[in-house]
């Protein structure tokens, strides 16, 4: 019994001394572990360098052509077309209103046109707001956008209203004056 309390209390000392003052490990400089030849020749990652700051941040390039469907569910229509217009010039891109409808053959052609991926990278830094007449009629006409025939693209202003630049696409009879007159007038030329 004397051996088991004198073994407890050397541990309980030996415990309390190590806790206290630093062992030789802690004084002594830290050092790389040491690899075998066999593990060097398995290690096939590259040596951790130190951090860098990452260069500046040049600004993204302007998204292909963008097409917004505006939708009822997604609030009021001055509301909507006010943002995309305010997001859309602070991104520096082209915001036009397109005024159709899903029956309408000219619109028709237009969407086929414009679905082309080819036809989409030629339209950098354009959003395409799509408004069907039949759901946004009145809606339009109180704003300022005035629909004789469909369709019919706005150029938006800062606020989301017309800006005075218009196209009607009810001539465009093919494929050819749909990409002539359309196109153009997204790019703003």
């Amino acid at each position: 019994m004397k051996r088991i309390l004198f073994v407890s209390c050397w541990l309980v000392f030996a415990c309390d001394v190590s806790a206290s003052q630093p062992t030789d490990a802690a004084k002594a400089p830290q050092t790389q572990p040491v690899v075998t030849p066999a593990e060097k020749a398995d290690d096939t990652k590259p040596e951790p360098q130190p951090e860098s700051t990452p260069p500046a941040a040049e600004p993204a390039p302007a998204p292909a052509l963008s097409i917004v469907e505006l939708k009822p569910s997604a609030g009021p229509l001055r509301q909507q077309l006010r943002l995309h217009a305010k997001r859309g010039g602070k991104k520096g891109q082209r915001v036009v209103l397109e005024m159709g409808a899903p029956w309408c053959p000219p619109c028709k052609r237009a969407k086929a046109l414009l679905a082309e991926g080819g036809v989409k990278a030629e339209l950098e830094g354009v959003v395409l707001l799509r408004a069907d007449s039949d759901v946004w009629g009145e809606d339009l006409d109180d704003l300022g956008f005035d629909a004789p025939v469909i369709p019919v693209y706005y150029a938006l202003d800062e606020a989301g209203g017309p800006s005075g630049d218009s196209v009607r696409g009810d001539r465009w009879k093919n494929r050819g004056q749909v990409r002539k007159g359309l196109l153009a007038f997204l790019r703003g030329e």
